[in-house]
């Protein structure tokens, strides 16, 4: 019985050894590697790494998100490597300056002169960047490992399922989302007028005024077929689709504003200016790769509606995202919690719902259809009073308070005690923001079930598994309209 054993913990043992990776063969890119390398153990030590795009194991140049995971199995040609490359290190980088910025300003010093850098730091890492990248497109064998070793990690933790006996627990859960799902439905199919107003309602509008919808126009892609707008292309497009949003208005914490870190260590917002947060992401439809527009407002927290409610908790956040079409006009619009919670589709009239999406464990909520924007008109979102769940989306024109625009990369940098800390912690949470749903919920696999989260971290179903950025959501889900059954 020895030798069977032995052999079968052999094999096992073997599975999980990753091969090693070979170092470049260009002594420059080596002395790069090191480089990367050196700041790393500084940043362990004394500074902070966001926990979103994932890290690649052995090239600290680059990262990845689910999206540019995709490409990974894709055959691609020479022009196609070195533009799936570039945009795995420009996620680098944009981690990079909120990672130096964490670092106190002596560490930054020692780093620079124990290294030798004639110049700065961050300048010397863009440059090693490239030279990475250029000896990394010449080696067939650095290069295969890369396209095995770029996967972003699910956010489901699988032994939490295993020890919850998850096929059991499920049961129950998908009842309370079933009826979540009903509730939903019913609200939406009330008149407009006939929604219930527990306070008062206040717009807040984009701060640039559009008159005119965007004309249908391609942009510019890259070797790999993406999308590449440029700072002009991409201000105009958030702005020509910036949301109205109509909130249902009680108290302080239905007012969207920034957040920060108060003294105690637990996060607030201050509402004293509105603010929409904003980013670009990218998703699959097709074969086409698509521009998503994203678009994030900040309450002080989800009021507590009684002494149970396991729901209420510090900090809530609501995500609208705008899927553009190949011609630039909206294609599909989707809305989140922060949390990754009340996932809800609002699809043009060019999209329907799979059948087989309905057969699905948790299927997806698809409330309405998309209204039609016409010249003078703004997509409004009515949000409700405390819970903030979205209760109608209509065309109007704008009117109310202005919101100002904020890049999400100041998330990484709030306010704390006269310094600046992020507001999401390496495992991606917003600290302090757990909800007691998550004794309930934790079976379900969710790290933190209903706690605020950074962008790439939001597993969007109890059921099954699936996240906000899955790059083949739409194809999943939907299907375009003419298509004959």
């Amino acid at each position: 019985m020895r030798t069977p054993l032995a052999f079968i913990l052999c094999l096992l043992l073997t599975a999980c050894v990753v091969a090693p990776l070979r170092p470049p063969a260009d002594p420059n890119a080596a002395r790069c590697l090191a480089l990367y390398e050196t700041v790393d153990r500084a940043l362990a030590e004394q500074g902070y790494s966001p926990s979103s795009p994932a890290r690649i194991d052995g090239f600290p140049y680059l990262r990845v998100n689910r999206f540019l995971a995709s490409y990974r199995e894709q055959a691609l040609n020479p022009a196609q490597r070195a533009a799936w490359l570039a945009r795995l290190a420009e996620l680098d980088q944009a981690a990079r300056q909120v990672e130096l910025a964490s670092l106190p300003p002596p560490v930054l010093a020692e780093l620079t002169a124990r290294q030798d850098i004639a110049a700065t730091l961050p300048a010397a890492l863009q440059n090693c960047s490239r030279q990475l990248q250029t000896a990394d497109l010449a080696d067939p064998e650095r290069f295969a490992a890369l396209q095995e070793r770029a996967i972003v990690p699910p956010d489901y933790l699988t032994w939490r399922q295993v020890l919850g006996l998850y096929p059991l627990s499920s049961l129950p859960i998908g009842y309370g989302v079933a009826r979540w799902h009903r509730e939903a439905y019913q609200t939406f199919a009330q008149p407009l007028d006939a929604l219930a107003v527990q306070g008062r309602l206040h717009r807040f509008h984009p701060p640039e005024e559009t008159s005119q919808p965007l004309p249908a126009t391609r942009l510019p892609q890259d070797a790999l077929g993406i999308p590449s707008p440029d700072a002009r292309q991409i201000a105009a497009r958030f702005a020509g689709y910036a949301p109205v949003w109509e909130i249902d208005v009680t108290g302080t914490y239905d007012l969207p504003g920034v957040p920060y870190w108060q003294a105690d260590g637990k996060p607030g917002v201050t509402t004293a200016k509105p603010v929409v947060y904003r980013y670009l992401s990218y998703t699959r439809w097709r074969n086409q790769a698509l521009l998503q527009l994203n678009y994030l407002i900040w309450f002080s927290e989800r009021p507590a509606s009684g002494p149970l409610d396991i729901l209420a908790g510090p900090l809530d956040g609501v995500i609208w995202r705008v899927t553009l079409a190949p011609d630039g006009r909206p294609l599909l619009y989707d809305s989140i919690h922060a949390c990754g919670c009340y996932h809800q589709f609002f699809p043009s009239s060019a999209l329907r719902l799979r059948p087989a999406a309905l057969e699905l464990p948790e299927p997806p909520l698809v409330p309405q259809a998309a209204p039609v924007l016409f010249a003078g008109k703004h997509l409004v979102i009515r949000l409700s009073s405390g819970s903030h769940y979205i209760q109608r989306v209509y065309a109007d024109t704008a009117s109310g308070s202005a919101y100002a625009w904020e890049d999400y990369q100041a998330l990484y940098a709030v306010s704390y005690d006269g310094r600046r800390r992020s507001l999401f912690g390496s495992d991606g949470l917003v600290a302090g923001t757990g909800r007691s749903e998550r004794w309930l919920l934790w079976p379900m696999g969710i790290p933190s079930p209903g706690a605020m989260r950074e962008r790439g971290r939001h597993a969007t179903a109890f059921i099954g598994r699936r996240h906000f950025d899955d790059p083949d959501l739409l194809d999943k889900l939907f299907e375009p309209a003419e298509t004959k059954r």
